[in-house]
């Protein structure tokens, strides 16, 4: 009969091995994160904007909302005819020119029809200035250049502090008036 020693499985080896190994790849890891590393860009708006995330309060980013879903409507019936009155976009349910619970709870403005030659605004007087403020939402003369794209009419929305007329809708005179152009910003807290 032959006897056979069978000694105990020792770890100590393959478990040195093991951490070895983790550490090895914890090591490549943090040097390619540090290599690939580089500063966040910061978009910096100019003087005259605001950010739409951060600049404006809730009842101003629901309307800044509304006004960018009116414009694409407002921007249809101008390649086919006339510029809509506020009063007709309100008859139509169009928010925000509709006089509705919401309207009123977004600070009940006030809407009128501007015009500076080709050029469209709609200036909503806040009835609540400390609810929302004064919006503009201002549509260019068109520039010519559709690029096959229907209307080549740009919306941009603007606000200011107080009730604010707008007499010229350049952004020259706006901005001398003491408003504010409502801008997106996207940086890396942006997440989608």
């Amino acid at each position: 009969m032959t006897r056979v020693v069978v000694r105990p499985a020792g770890a100590g080896r393959e478990t040195l091995f093991v951490a070895g190994l983790c550490a090895l790849v914890v090591a490549c890891a943090a040097t390619v994160a540090t290599i690939r590393a580089r500063p966040a860009d910061e978009a910096v708006l100019a003087a005259w904007r605001i950010d739409a995330r951060d600049g404006l309060n809730a009842a101003e980013q629901g309307l800044n909302a509304d006004l960018a879903a009116a414009a694409e409507d407002i921007r249809a019936e101008l390649a086919s005819g006339e510029a809509p009155s506020p009063d007709r976009l309100g008859e139509e349910a169009l928010p925000p020119f509709a006089k509705d619970a919401t309207a009123a709870r977004r600070g009940g403005h006030v809407w009128s029809l501007v015009r500076d030659g080709e050029t469209l605004g709609y200036l909503g007087v806040s009835g609540d200035a400390a609810t929302a403020r004064t919006l503009l939402l201002r549509i260019a003369a068109p520039s010519g250049d559709t690029g096959g794209h229907g209307s080549d009419r740009k919306a941009t929305v603007w606000a200011h502090p107080s009730a604010g007329a707008a007499g010229r809708l350049s952004n020259e005179a706006l901005i001398a008036g003491g408003w504010k152009q409502v801008a997106s910003r996207y940086d890396a807290s942006v997440t989608r």
